[in-house]
């Protein structure tokens, strides 16, 4: 053969190996996968067999769990579907969709928890995010949150007005002041916020004034409030605790995008309603609990809210926004106030508030108002200024600090403790009815005998409602709903 045909040939050889290799490909791996390889701006659908590849294969993947059935799923797919064209190839990153009515999709939708539709899951690199995507379902608002998701970790920033503004917009910062990015710690502070990017914005501040004689300054920050690192700045180890503990704070801002999150963890809130005008109240509240409360970590849910915004709660207490701040207690039966905002700086009294409140004590007087300890006026109850601001504390430096780990441990013992309470107050209940019941049959027995006899029966004596009349209103919690929530965002839905 001649050396042309000779090339010719082996080009053919080569074409038809790489059609068979194409073939067999699409033969062996599923169609959704290759179709997500090959394509980008379409929502890929994925069932069991699909699904651990895809949310491995890039950075980041939102899932949309749905089902046809669902009005709110059928409302969802047009922008969503819009929001992956918007993305496009442009970044390292996917929508996809679980249908969770496919027998083929059955392991994926119980390993995710799904039980309500439809719901947005983030995945980062084949691991779940701990929240759900919970804002506007709209098209380029999904966009918009997607490419924020992609963005690096740690954000430059090379002035305070930069600080300020980020601040105000994400409400949890922690800002690393270095004196050059060579020093020390600046690639532990760059891990720490690569590890903890979907809990905090982590802002990298090089050539900061505040800096400092070790070239390092490390800051929490929230609209409300600062916290300085004050630990060893040699330790990496007390830096991500720190961070950790920062992130994932004892107090939480309720907003409308994470109040169906927060009541969907089933703890009891300790919320302060506060004005934003005065930030001092939501400064004071945070650093008592930071400094007392902790042993409550995982039992409640000490939140602060705005109090002109979540105005309806405000009124279930009988208060309003001249009242503010107001604080009080609610179980998702009943909410129960603490008399006097200032009191939580009397020692002991937010902390035996919070402990009548997990042990069933305030429960048990609302249904028998009789228990209720008589005593005098309480001196707090409309005056208390005698007391001093509370400083700042960092409590997670300490070299005898427990772990997380054991903070996770405690947390978990602490809720199944508490889901044991809320059954014996089930169990309580229902044979405080029965007895009721049993009574009311005894009582027509009587009268019925009385009747026979030819007597007229004698009425019985009617309970003193006043008696009664508890003083804490019913809960606004347990009756969250998708159509009424105020501690959710369904009414600041776009499409709704």
């Amino acid at each position: 053969l001649s050396s042309d045909r000779m090339v010719r040939l082996g080009v053919s050889r080569a074409l038809v190996g790489v059609c068979c290799g194409v073939l067999l490909l699409s033969l062996v791996m599923p169609m959704s996968l290759v179709s997500a390889a090959d394509t980008g701006g379409e929502v890929i659908a994925v069932t069991d067999e699909t699904f651990s590849h895809l949310i491995g294969e890039y950075d980041v993947v939102l899932v949309n769990f749905y089902a046809n059935w669902c009005r709110f799923s059928q409302m969802l797919k047009a922008p969503y579907a819009q929001a992956a064209q918007l993305l496009g190839d442009s970044v390292n990153a996917r929508l996809a969709s679980v249908d969770c009515e496919d027998p083929a999709a059955q392991r994926t939708k119980a390993d995710n928890s799904i039980t309500k539709y439809p719901t947005i899951k983030i995945f980062r690199k084949g691991t779940a995010v701990r929240h759900e995507y919970r804002g506007p379902r709209t098209a380029t608002a999904i966009e918009q949150f997607v490419r924020e998701l992609v963005q690096p970790p740690i954000r430059s920033v090379a002035d305070e007005k930069s600080i300020e503004e980020i601040v105000k917009a994400h409400h949890k910062v922690v800002v690393g002041h270095f004196e050059s990015d060579s020093h020390p710690q600046y690639k532990t502070f760059t891990d720490i916020g690569t590890d903890l990017r979907d809990e905090c914005v982590f802002l990298s501040y090089v050539g900061s004034p505040r800096a400092g004689q070790n070239g390092m300054t490390l800051e929490f920050r929230t609209p409300s409030d600062a916290h300085t690192y004050q630990g060893d700045p040699n330790s990496n180890r007390h830096i991500s605790v720190w961070a950790v503990n920062e992130c994932l704070p004892l107090v939480r801002e309720i907003t409308f995008q994470n109040g169906e999150a927060l009541t969907e963890e089933g703890l009891p809130f300790i919320i302060l309603f506060y004005n934003p005008e005065d930030m001092h109240s939501v400064q004071q509240f945070t650093r008592i609990c930071r400094r007392h409360m902790e042993r409550f970590r995982g039992k409640v849910n000490f939140i602060t809210a705005d109090g002109t915004k979540f105005t309806h709660p405000l009124k279930h207490l009988g208060k309003e926004k001249k009242d503010l701040p107001v604080l009080a207690a609610d179980t998702f039966r009943h909410m129960y106030l603490f008399k006097n905002f200032k009191r939580i700086h009397v020692d002991g009294k937010l902390g035996k508030f919070v402990d009548d409140v997990l042990m069933g004590k305030l429960h048990a007087e609302f249904h028998n108002p009789a228990l209720a300890t008589k005593t005098d006026q309480d001196p707090y109850d409309d005056y208390y200024d005698n007391y001093e601001d509370e400083d700042d504390f960092d409590p997670y430096y300490e070299e005898d600090k427990e772990t997380l780990q054991d903070k996770l441990v405690a947390a978990k013992a602490a809720k199944e403790q508490s889901k044991r309470a809320a059954e014996a107050i089930k169990q309580a209940e229902a044979s405080q009815e029965a007895a009721k019941a049993e009574k009311a049959v005894t009582q027509a027995r009587k009268e019925q005998q009385l009747q026979r006899r030819g007597l007229e029966p004698t009425p019985a004596a009617e309970e003193d409602d006043e008696d009664h009349v508890p003083v804490p209103v019913s809960s606004v919690m347990n009756k969250l709903k998708p159509s009424k929530s105020r501690y959710s965002f369904a009414n600041n839905r776009d499409e709704l």
